[in-house]
């Protein structure tokens, strides 16, 4: 099948090979490390460590948006000297959004937990900013298309918090700040032996950054609001419950969305290989339809099985993997499928739109969806508590992909016809 999307380069199926084992170690990863803490801690310390987890996606968004992104979209209209003075600029725009997270982060923890400690508040903190930093490499390395050693760096990061979780699990450590102590150890390590690797020092030129800003800019503004409105529109769920209901129900819907969220990390790693895939093709509008087509065949076939699986088995692997704590949820563990189900259908048309550099799409459509998760979010959970959650999300999704693919269309069609 791969070779018949590949027919002429048959060396894609290695790197693609290398990207899905990088991301099975990722979701294994991501999974053990839900089962084993929400196991060993209680429903409200567990509840901090799912806003902590929503921060630090939150941070990563506009790390993504303003960095990462541009830097894949844009990295082949260079020739090599200038893409290693790119790739520096880029560096250097990542110190100083890590300065920028440590001075935004203090109004983060206050707004977020009860706890008034400032060694709590240096360990979150910490993480986050490791968390970003390790996510900054992975992110370079896809768009660079370096997969083998990406799947290095993922493999060595897996191992690392696999053995602090097998630690934490068989010796029933209760210290909520042992994970993330070891968690950032292995990040920071990651980071620092990557930009020790691979910088290379070039004369710094104002006009020349000046000019990579812009690039940067004109892309990632887009990112930048889409990221901000999507966050709103889907991460500002734990807080509605965390002012409307507990902090019990915020740890449900973490382990509901870990469960399901084992996709997350192969639909991000998805979107940065085949963004420069489309990016390759973005001048061919016909080419870039006939892809779209072909890998929406897969991404169906993913969706629908995933619907299955939470149908069928859903409650069961709850309870093997959670243990009693989460029993009896009913059919709200359904939900979350069918909610990453429809993100992973729609992924091929919002990747071909970043291809073609119309980011500015997603930013408009993201308005009308985060005022309408707002709107649903506070009504249903207001009434249905928990489950109204997913009511919400369910519906503001299907508004959000549909409004999408129907502009994606025009937006072809009317390319065609010129």
């Amino acid at each position: 099948m791969l070779k018949r999307f590949y027919p002429k380069n048959n060396s894609e199926i290695p790197k693609l090979f290398s990207v899905v084992l990088d991301q099975a170690f990722m979701s294994i990863t991501t999974f053990i490390t839900t089962i084993v803490l929400a196991r060993t801690y209680e429903k409200t310390a567990y509840a901090d460590l799912v806003l902590l987890f929503s921060i630090t996606i939150f941070i990563l968004g506009f790390q993504s948006a303003i960095i990462s992104k541009p830097y894949a979209i844009n990295l082949n209209d260079f020739e090599e000297r200038a893409q290693t003075s790119y790739f520096n600029f880029n560096l250097i725009l990542k110190g100083l959004f890590t300065l920028g997270t440590v001075i935004v982060f203090p109004l983060l923890y206050f707004l977020s937990f009860e706890e008034r400690s400032g060694k709590v508040f240096l360990l979150f903190l910490t993480y986050v900013i490791a968390h970003s930093s390790y996510f900054f490499v992975r992110e370079t390395l896809l768009g660079q298309r370096k997969t083998r050693q990406n799947l290095m760096y993922g493999v060595f990061c897996s191992f690392g918090i696999i053995t602090s979780l097998a630690f934490i699990f068989f010796f029933k450590v209760k210290d909520l700040g042992f994970f993330l102590r070891i968690a950032s150890v292995v990040y920071i390590m990651i980071t620092t032996i990557y930009v020790f690797n691979n910088y290379k020092k070039t004369s710094i030129k104002v006009k020349e950054h000046k000019k990579f800003w812009r690039l940067n800019w004109g892309v990632g503004k887009w990112l930048l609001g889409s990221n901000f409105l999507f966050h709103v529109s889907t991460n500002i769920y734990p807080w509605l419950l965390l002012y409307i209901t507990t902090k019990d129900d915020i740890a449900i819907f973490g382990v509901l969305m870990s469960v399901a969220g084992l996709v997350n990390p192969i639909l991000t790693a998805f979107g940065s290989y085949f963004l420069p895939i489309f990016v390759g093709i973005n001048k061919n509008f016909e080419k870039i339809k006939s892809t779209v087509k072909k890998w929406s065949l897969v991404f169906g076939a993913i969706a629908i099985v995933l619907i299955a699986l939470g149908y069928f088995f859903g409650q069961k692997i709850i309870v093997l993997f959670f243990g009693g704590k989460y029993t009896d949820l009913g059919l709200v563990v359904v939900y979350p499928f069918v909610y990453q189900a429809i993100n992973i259908f729609f992924q091929p048309y919002k990747i071909a739109l970043n291809a073609i550099k119309r980011t500015d799409v997603n930013f408009w459509i993201l308005i009308p969806r985060s005022i309408v998760a707002l709107i649903l979010g506070y009504f249903f959970i207001s009434r249905f508590g928990l489950v109204g959650v997913f009511y919400s999300m369910i519906i503001e999704n299907i508004m959000y992909q549909i409004l999408n693919y129907v502009i994606y269309r025009g937006i072809i069609i009317k390319t065609q016809s010129q």
